[in-house]
């Protein structure tokens, strides 16, 4: 399973170190502010606790789930968002562009630093899992 995994999460780690340069450049040119880091944060606390939220009402899951439902919906989705919106010619679905690049680099640090709490998740959360 680790063959199927471990590029999954290299894709999901690429994807966060392409939204850290891009985030870098947005910085230089002023575009982000202490509003767009504050969304950016609330979004990765939203998704995330969607996710346990959609783990409880499931009451049992897949013991490898979160190392895929967490990088698909809180990387890869708000990465495809971003990239639909960021040559958006309004400046309100740039904002919004700029705001997933924030979460997903806050989901990039805290799933390396909390990269335990990922994969037990479903432990974490008292939910029963399957092999």
């Amino acid at each position: 399973m680790g063959i199927i995994i471990l590029p999954f999460l290299f894709v999901a780690l690429f994807l966060a170190a392409s939204s850290v340069s891009k985030l870098i450049t947005h910085f230089k040119n002023k575009n982000v502010g202490i509003k767009e880091i504050l969304l950016g944060l609330t979004v990765s606390a939203v998704l995330f606790g969607l996710i346990c939220l959609s783990y409880i009402l499931e009451g049992s899951a897949w013991a490898l789930s979160p190392a895929f439902r967490v990088p698909i919906f809180m990387v890869f989705v708000p990465f495809l968002m971003h990239v639909f919106l960021e040559n958006s010619k309004k400046p309100k679905g740039i904002q919004v562009s700029i705001i997933l690049l924030i979460s997903i680099v806050f989901t990039a640090i805290l799933g390396i630093v909390f990269n335990g709490v990922m994969f037990d998740l479903v432990d974490f959360l008292g939910i029963g899992k399957h092999y």
